[in-house]
């Protein structure tokens, strides 16, 4: 009976919608909806190489880093080290229409003890997960590091020996995970990952060296426990820029898919009784110096939800700037994760620093997201005076410019960079049916059957010009409009 009824259902559905494919529609809303419609947050999966929804709608995940929750180095500086956030921060990122944050968390604050579970950090990372639900707003938990954790920085007064300069400490494993074996913090360069210490640390990890891979295993597992029906956590970026450690370029990268499959086999038991989350796996940090690298054995990883998600750095602080171009970078990317026959998402990107370029830039590198039809987190919603990329560069008096822009050394957040804000907050498809098969700042097209959900920025009530879909809203909500449509087959939207 239920199954006759829904393909009387879609029979009656797809009548209606064929019918009204026959002409093109033009909405022009008198007033703003009510919110009968709204965003919708099901549970996400992966079916032909794209990030889906169980409902079998393709998603694009569009939205920024968060780093509130990160416990950074504090460098023998007195200014805070992260920008507190809240409620109104996520109302503002929904404002821009993103529908994800990339929320950077800490194995320090994890598990500061080994074998310690740290409850209250926790209720942190829920309260977070909860605040960005009510929005609207997807959150996937990244285990954040940068040169392995804050205890590695060269201490202060001791010399380092030329040419190597000094390091600073700055963020992720806990000092009890952290193994040396003496070797030196100070840098090649002043590049945070080119210190023999750093490496030393990584390589001890990859070789389990006194069980700290499985410490870490066993946290991503019980924070996986954790939030096991959570439809609003998207998945688990397991290792933010993992270093090659002390390998050639196949072993390093040998030793990371290891690693990666150990912490996926742990999760998928952890998740018993709730359902599965995106696995969403990194390259080594020199693809984000490097626009390329060696990549992790697919062997490694064959789970079903995997996630290919290299940062995407051409043009801004590649080490060769624009080698690969822009447009080379989603390419080779888009290879890669062919390789593991998962979708590709790029957990950050950003960083230009000609304020003068960076709006034609950022509209640059969103023109190839979107002819990939792909999505990304921007770096980052805001950096806060005393954190470690401004200690590095002797600039925790000026003011820090990212997303948002915080006045040093106050720490106040003094609002958007309008001129970036407005090209990243561009008209999307949040989740469309079936396979979405073009996409731009102007408008979509697809194949399939269900609910669209689609974002269009502006004060001004839009004309959409649609074909093939039937019962559209337009809802004002707070910097823009959310489009909300039913397809049956093809279907397009222009704005």
């Amino acid at each position: 009976m239920v199954t006759s009824t829904r393909s009387w259902v879609r029979s009656i559905a797809a009548t209606a919608t064929s019918i009204a494919a026959l002409v093109t529609v033009l909405v022009v809303p008198a007033a703003a909806e009510p919110q009968s419609g709204g965003w919708t947050t099901p549970r996400l999966t992966v079916a032909h190489r794209d990030i889906t929804d169980v409902t079998g709608r393709t998603v694009i995940l569009r939205g920024v880093n968060a780093n509130h929750l990160v416990e950074y180095a504090q460098n023998g500086q007195p200014l805070a080290t992260v920008v507190p956030e809240s409620d109104v921060d996520y109302a503002d990122m929904a404002a821009l229409g993103f529908n994800v944050v990339r929320l950077n968390v800490s194995w320090s604050q994890l598990e500061p003890t080994r074998g310690a579970f740290n409850r209250a950090y926790v209720d942190r990372i829920r309260q977070a997960v909860d605040q960005a639900k009510a929005h609207g707003i997807y959150t996937v938990l990244d285990m954040h590091q940068d040169a392995w954790g804050p205890t590695i920085g060269t201490p202060r007064g001791a010399e380092c020996p030329g040419p190597l300069q000094p390091g600073i400490g700055w963020d992720g494993a806990p000092g009890w995970a952290t193994i040396t074996d003496g070797w030196t913090t100070c840098t090649i360069a002043g590049q945070r990952e080119a210190a023999p210490g750093v490496a030393r640390a990584f390589q001890n990890f990859y070789d389990d060296r006194n069980g700290i891979q499985g410490r870490l295993v066993a946290t991503w597992a019980r924070l996986a426990g954790e939030f096991k029906n959570e439809p609003a956590v998207a998945g688990y970026d397991l290792l933010n820029e993992p270093n090659p450690g002390l390998r050639e370029p196949i072993g390093a990268a040998d030793q990371i898919g290891r690693f990666y499959q150990r912490a996926i086999r742990a999760i998928r038991v952890a998740e018993r009784g709730g359902f599965e989350h995106l696995a969403i796996v990194e390259p080594s940090a020199l693809w984000s110096a490097f626009g390329t690298d060696v990549l992790p054995p697919a062997k490694y990883l064959t789970d079903p939800r995997v996630v290919f998600s290299p940062h995407l750095y051409s043009g801004s602080i590649n080490v060769s700037n624009d080698i690969p171009s822009v447009e080379q970078g989603f390419q080779i990317a888009k290879n890669a994760a062919a390789v593991y026959n998962a979708p590709l998402w790029t957990g950050e990107w950003g960083w230009w620093s000609d304020p003068s370029r960076r709006a034609s830039d950022v509209a640059r590198f969103m023109r190839s997201a979107d002819a990939h039809r792909i999505g990304g987190a921007w770096w980052s919603w805001a950096q806060a005076c005393g954190d470690p990329h401004a200690v590095k560069g002797d600039d925790t008096l000026n003011d820090q410019h990212h997303l948002n822009i915080v006045a040093c050394p106050s720490g106040v957040m003094t609002g958007l960079d309008r001129s970036v804000a407005a090209v990243l907050g561009q008209a999307f498809p949040r989740a469309v049916p079936g396979r979405l098969t073009r996409t731009d700042k102007r408008g979509f097209a697809g194949v399939g059957t269900g609910r669209v959900e689609a974002w269009i920025p502006g004060s001004a009530r839009p004309t959409a010009k649609t074909t093939g879909l039937s019962d559209v809203e337009l809802i004002q909500v707070d910097g823009g409009w959310q489009f909300i449509a039913r397809s049956a087959g093809r279907y397009s939207a222009s704005f």
